[in-house]
């Protein structure tokens, strides 16, 4: 949708198609995201609920974490979408929904459409000059055109939209551990008016556990984390997931790009895309407006999209993948470590790690003050380095 957004405001003629009968509906995201990102994107302040406190647990370890008002949020997530779609129609885009784009169209192999069904438009051929593939962890248009060849490793999540009016609105909780979401995290996060979202992710192939079963567990044990779930009922249930393999190769081919979870731009750390897809549909969008402005559509014209994302992203999100991979082989014994690890570090260093921000920069400037943690950093640094080389 700012892709559309984007593109319709420079004077494109747009077509944006969305699968579901309904913009944001089902919810398939925990909502959790930066502040910054909702003020950047003009997002009114009644859809996003800042959370000044976060909670890290463990088995045996807690770390807390005072951000304040102007750093996290959970958004209302179908609040949030539909917001979009309607900047998207106002700024010129075409808008068809439960319309599934079913196969690329290729001529000397370059994308020139693609074939829709369902929708207003029925059975129809929808000729492009650039295709933006937004489809998601299926990566559906992507993988028919050849752009990567798909993923095979996924955070898969379940959750549960709750009444509960005994819970906290101002703090959010992370815990870790194999007890409730092995190589994976669960999470119970506020977003205003005695609602609260509580999941279980979990990352497939490093475990077959299914977080529906798991989530039902720690409904049950929430208490245990001081998350107090009295009275609380259930109005909604979720289910989604989010790529783990990393950035795709290839952003850019002749006549396409990948943005989103098709693009693999999730950073993994906590599995949030919300932030970065909406950046790269942006960037997407401005990209090809000035590709066919000039005229030319074929990769070379396309590829600074891809160039400036890797420019800015590419390192971060390459450690963010390793840090992922390397959770699920975490024992409940490492994970209270490593939660003790984040209660010696500065907050504002937390934030960004769990932003995937791994700058050495900002890891320097945080880390200055504290120079008991300087051989520790230095570890993380060649980490850093041979995954970023990777």
């Amino acid at each position: 949708m700012v892709a559309a957004a984007t593109a319709a405001s420079k004077g494109l003629d747009t077509l944006l198609v969305e699968r579901e009968a309904e913009i944001g509906s089902p919810v398939h995201t925990s909502g959790a995201t930066a502040v910054q990102t909702m003020a950047t994107f003009g997002i009114p302040e009644n859809l996003y609920h800042p959370v000044p406190r976060w909670r890290i647990c463990s088995p045996n370890e807690e770390a807390v974490f005072e951000l304040g008002e102007s750093t996290a949020c959970i958004i209302d997530v179908k609040g949030v979408y539909q917001h979009l779609g309607v900047v998207a129609g106002r700024s010129g885009a075409t808008i068809v929904t439960g319309t599934t784009a079913e196969e690329v169209l290729i001529e000397r192999g370059a994308v020139v459409g693609c074939r829709l069904s369902g929708g207003s438009l029925g059975p129809c051929i929808v000729e492009s000059k650039v295709l933006i593939d937004a489809s998601g962890y299926r990566a559906s248009i992507s993988t028919q055109a050849g752009l990567h060849e798909g993923f095979r490793r996924f955070g898969v999540g379940a959750e549960f939209e709750l009444t509960a009016p005994r819970c906290r609105q101002d703090e959010a909780v992370l815990v870790v551990g194999n007890r409730y979401a092995p190589s994976g995290y669960a999470w119970a996060f506020p977003w205003g008016d005695a609602r609260v979202r509580l999941g279980v992710g979990v990352l497939h192939a490093d475990t077959r556990a299914d977080p529906r079963q798991l989530l039902s567990l720690f409904m049950e044990e929430a208490e245990g984390f001081e998350i107090d779930l009295r009275d609380a009922t259930i109005e909604e249930s979720h289910f989604g997931l989010i790529p783990s393999d990393g950035l795709a190769s290839r952003l850019v081919a002749d006549g396409i790009m990948a943005a989103g979870d098709s693009a693999g731009q999730a950073s993994l750390v906590v599995g949030e895309g919300i932030r970065l897809g909406m950046v790269a549909g942006a960037l997407a969008a401005e990209v090809a407006a000035q590709a066919i402005a000039e005229g030319h559509w074929h990769r070379e014209a396309l590829v600074a999209y891809e160039r400036l994302f890797k420019a800015k992203y590419g390192k971060n999100l390459a450690m963010g993948h390793a840090l992922n991979v390397r959770m699920g082989t975490r024992g409940d014994a490492e994970w209270d470590e490593k939660v003790r690890l984040l209660k010696s570090l500065p907050t504002p260093l937390v934030v960004d790690l769990l932003q995937s921000n791994f700058s050495i920069g900002n890891l320097t400037r945080r880390l200055a003050l504290r120079p008991t943690m300087w051989p520790r950093a230095a570890r993380y640094a060649l980490r850093y380095a041979l995954a970023s080389a990777g």
